[in-house]
């Protein structure tokens, strides 16, 4: 009888969420395409590079629309239960609630895997083809940057790297200045190049000179070839500007940990931790807001029509991202930390879900 009710639950639930993500993906589709409309009329965008470009980004419109989803899904369907007290008659054959509680959260938890599977293997592609369509559209080269000036990358052991040019497809850099500071921030040693080459996994100063400073004296080391003790590939040494959700979770460590190597511990580490964890917050909104949303089906569904009951559902999704923007400015602004900017909401709704839910089983 459990398994017959299962699927009666499951397959009303499948059926609202599946219809309801579709909707909502199209409709910020369509707000994408009508924003971007003076876009494609400025360039003259032909009608098919038109539709490529504005649908490669739908499948981050249908992860922003799961949360909404899930609600809706759960209002409609179990609400319908609730409306023809076929909850009452599960209670009356002995059916634990908690079985059905149990049951939609596990549901919800895997639409949290698939939003993860579509951040990390779909999302990625899609957007970096996003942003390949717009270029083509402006007529604007689509090869990655080569070429970088003016480049300063400080390192952890209290040394700084001045690269007047760097070419990442040749693998050399020119005007190459090392400055190495004690711990009392007392230049120790610079050194002067004009080229540096890398090679073997190491980069390769040429036609340069060393100082050696001691106290306000310093000797000077004329040399043909010098170990920087740079270890770092000429990919890595660039940190470009890049969308955050272009990145799998790999990609996103590997930019965190380049952030990190070179010393910048500002606001840019800061967002960048702020969006990975974000990343991981929002697998469990739907958790949230199906534990949030279970009481207020079953306690107050009944009395309620479909369209309050969408407008509710709307008003609590907009509650949640609003608390998730206030607390995201915070974190931005180094009053909160990037795990706490990013769970908060997540946090706070969960308790009063579980809270809730606990009242309606008095």
């Amino acid at each position: 009888m459990m398994k017959i009710i299962h699927k009666y639950i499951i397959k009303n639930f499948i059926k609202t969420f599946l219809f309801t993500t579709t909707t909502l993906a199209l409709i910020g589709v369509i707000t994408n395409l009508l924003e971007k409309m003076n876009f494609y009329m400025r360039y003259k965008t032909p009608f098919s590079l038109m539709i490529i470009h504005v649908f490669s980004n739908m499948p981050w419109w249908l992860v922003q629309a799961l949360p909404i989803s899930t609600l809706l899904a759960l209002l409609f369907s179990l609400g319908n239960l609730s409306k023809r007290n076929e909850i009452i008659a599960m209670k009356s054959a002995g059916i634990n609630i908690w079985q059905i509680i149990f049951l939609l959260t596990m549901l919800s938890f895997v639409i949290g895997l698939s939003d993860l599977a579509m951040r990390e293997f779909i999302i990625p592609k899609t957007s970096t083809y996003e942003t390949i369509f717009k270029k083509l559209i402006q007529k604007e080269e689509t090869s990655p940057k080569t070429e970088f000036f003016d480049l300063v990358i400080s390192m952890s052991d209290n040394k700084r790297f001045t690269i007047g040019y760097l070419n990442v497809d040749k693998k050399m850099m020119k005007d190459v200045v090392i400055e190495k500071y004690n711990n009392e921030f007392k230049i120790e040693y610079l050194v002067l190049a004009k080229i540096g080459v890398f090679n073997d996994g190491k980069w390769i100063l040429k036609k340069g000179v060393l100082r050696c400073f001691d106290n306000n004296f310093w000797k000077e080391f004329y040399f043909k070839a010098y170990d920087s003790g740079l270890r770092v590939s000429a990919n890595d040494m660039t940190i470009q500007n890049v969308k955050y959700n272009i990145m799998n979770t790999c990609a996103f460590r590997k930019y965190i940990n380049k952030i990190k190597l070179f010393g910048q511990i500002g606001i840019k580490k800061q967002y960048a931790l702020i969006a990975f964890n974000i990343r991981y917050a929002a697998i469990f909104a739907h958790i949230v807001v199906m534990i949030i949303g279970i009481p207020f089906v079953l306690e107050s569904m009944g009395k309620l029509n479909r369209v309050l009951g969408f407008t509710l559902a709307i008003f609590v999704i907009f509650i949640y991202w609003g608390m998730q923007a206030i607390t995201r400015s915070l974190g931005d602004n180094f009053i909160l930390s990037p795990f706490m900017a990013a769970w908060t909401p997540n946090f706070i709704f969960t308790t009063i879900g579980i809270y809730l839910i606990i009242k309606m089983n008095k």
